[in-house]
């Protein structure tokens, strides 16, 4: 269900929320002024991922913080879609990938530059490109969310996609590995 992230103004604080109704939200602040809104589909991982870029600034228990004129500019930005902060559940996918593609590059040359052993490298890569996608399967998230934000990050689809990539991937290393250990025979 697609709901609003918004920015509010409500003297020398700021708020960040979600709501599906802005009107409604902004008429109960008032004399608050909305910032800036963006209108999400998945609206709670995106606000978490807001909340924890801004939880120095956050007035405890509160969703109120004591935000200066850049990181408003910045939050507004985040807001707008002028920024690379990733906005729902399926970018958490795309970001274990990309570091999974990371750990296989690094591995795969640090191995052949030690072992000169081409299928063996091959194999040590895509095992270890394997690991960001274990840790999605059995973590739910690959670090960096506060505990209490974890939940939103942590669901059932996410898991399940990284542990069938996860199990993937460890199976095309261990062919290839048996591949690397009978050509060896030869």
């Amino acid at each position: 269900m697609s709901e609003f992230v918004y920015l509010m103004k409500n003297g020398d604080l700021y708020k960040l929320g979600c709501t599906s109704n802005l009107e409604s939200e902004a008429s109960k602040m008032k004399p608050g002024e909305i910032i800036s809104s963006f209108k999400a589909e998945d609206p709670k991982s995106f606000m978490a991922r807001l909340l924890r870029l801004y939880k120095k600034k956050r007035i405890p228990d509160t969703s109120y913080f004591r935000l200066s004129e850049s990181e408003v500019d910045n939050c507004r930005n985040h807001l707008e879609g002028k920024s690379n902060i990733p906005k729902n559940l399926s970018d958490e996918l795309t970001i274990g990938l990309n570091g999974s593609l990371l750990f296989s590059v690094i591995t795969f040359f640090m191995s052949f530059i030690i072992t000169k052993m081409f299928i063996f490298s091959f194999f040590l890569s895509i095992l270890f490109s394997s690991f960001p996608m274990w840790s999605l399967a059995i973590l739910g998230s690959f670090g960096g969310y506060d505990i209490e934000d974890l939940t939103l990050f942590s669901t059932l689809s996410n898991r399940l996609k990284g542990f069938l990539i996860a199990i993937s991937m460890s199976s095309v290393a261990y062919i290839i590995y048996s591949f690397s250990l009978s050509s060896i025979a030869f």
